[in-house]
């Protein structure tokens, strides 16, 4: 697994004290307001220190120590937050996965055949969809929904599927 991963990205400034707008990437956003550091895209392995964090209007308002003013922040614009598993997990109190960690897992239906990889999984406001490659090199969907969705292994980088008819192209 990986040692850090994206968290959420930096879509604006709020303000003009050095607050960032952030898109998150998690289905529990309010995680973020937990973790002393995070790292930004592009500024190599240097940990920021989170001063503040709270939640206004669907997304996260976000403010480093040291930060104080707007110049000083714009070069982050755009730019995707990372955060250390580690630290994350620490603050977990649930058995759950990350996105990161559903990428490159094999699907394979109820009756044992393989049938693609999770290629990446799309957020969406009804549930979310695995994007799935065939064997072919094609792509197609499954919803993320109990009755599609059986079982996660993480562990084992397996996901168990029903499929229906219509799914698969």
């Amino acid at each position: 697994m990986t040692e850090t991963f994206s968290m959420g990205k930096i879509v604006n400034t709020h303000g003009v004290k050095g607050e960032m707008k952030i898109y998150p990437y998690t289905d529990d956003p309010l995680k973020i307001k937990a973790l002393q550091y995070i790292l930004i895209e592009g500024e190599g392995e240097t940990k920021h220190q989170v001063a503040a964090v709270r939640e206004h209007k669907g997304m996260l308002l976000l403010k480093l120590q040291g930060y104080d003013d707007i110049a000083e922040i714009m070069r982050f614009m755009q730019k995707e937050i990372y955060v250390f598993r580690k630290d994350v997990e620490a603050i977990d109190d649930e058995d759950g996965h990350y996105i990161v960690d559903l990428i490159g897992c094999e699907i394979k239906t109820t009756d044992g055949e393989v049938i693609g990889v999770v290629n990446d999984v799309l957020q969406h406001t009804a549930q979310d969809l695995y994007e799935v490659k065939g064997h072919d090199g094609a792509l197609f969907y499954i919803p993320v929904v109990d009755a599609f969705v059986k079982d996660i292994d993480v562990a084992g980088k397996c996901i168990t599927v029903q499929m229906i008819e219509g799914l698969m192209p």
